[in-house]
């Protein structure tokens, strides 16, 4: 509920700049609250593949979704965030969605690239950012009784993964990204890397999601001019296990 009316608050509130501002995510396009501007998706082509980056519009003005933006493996949208900059450009993002299914499982995950948008509402070639946002994951561990006894009746591996991206910094500059992380998995000794029945059998004690310290982490990601990208301040850790589905 506190969430609720802080997002309220927040839409109600004038841009401010150098912070991110929600938008409202409706069908193909996520805008602000008054309509006045609105993030869509547009699509080129780089070496035979498609590209959707993100478009900076009116909400009349904005074109229509690309076709492909919606497919069975991988969905594109755009990201319901915008950062205003004093020079008239924004940042805007676009998150895709990719998903897989396994026997008797699947998963998906969400990742954001962020673009720097011109005083016109065009992107540039490349993002500036991308990160994960989000990640489940299940996969089946049982195949006998002999599985589901072994172990204690958890015939699913669970991976989970959530971040949050925060905006500081002078409003005449590039905005600082605080990118925080949090990664679990269930049961007790979970991993995609190991085969879990080759491990001893499962207590009642393990049947509980336990917090990954390694992909559960903090960095701060600065514009550094000279590559026209934001590097964070250490290195990601591999998190895979967690983003890829």
């Amino acid at each position: 509920m506190m969430f609720v009316f802080a997002l309220i608050a927040a839409l109600q509130s004038p841009p401010s700049q150098g912070r991110i501002e929600p938008l409202i995510l409706r069908d193909d396009r996520a805008c602000t609250a008054d309509r006045s501007l609105c993030v869509g998706l547009t699509q080129q082509s780089r070496d035979g593949e498609p590209v959707f980056r993100p478009v900076v519009r009116a909400a009349d003005a904005l074109p229509a979704a690309p076709e492909d933006a919606s497919g069975e493996v991988e969905i594109y949208r755009p990201w319901v965030g915008l950062v205003r900059l004093a020079n008239g450009e924004r940042l805007a993002g676009v998150e895709m969605e990719s998903r897989s299914m396994y026997s008797g499982g699947g998963g998906q995950a969400s990742e954001l690239r962020l673009y720097r948008v011109d005083a016109n509402g065009d992107a540039g070639p490349a993002p500036v950012l991308t990160v994960p946002l989000r990640g489940a994951l299940s996969i089946r561990a049982c195949f006998s009784e002999e599985d589901m006894k072994q172990r204690a009746g958890a015939c699913h591996d669970e991976y989970g993964f959530e971040a949050t991206l925060t905006a500081t910094g002078e409003a005449d500059a590039m905005p600082v990204f605080d990118y925080v992380t949090t990664a679990t998995a269930y049961p007790r000794g979970a991993s995609r890397s190991e085969d879990s029945l080759e491990k001893p059998p499962l207590k009642p004690a393990d049947l509980i999601t336990v917090r990954d310290p390694r992909c559960s982490f903090n960095r701060r990601f600065i514009f550094d001019a000279a590559s026209g990208e934001y590097l964070p301040d250490r290195k990601l850790p591999d998190c895979s296990d967690y983003t890829t589905p």
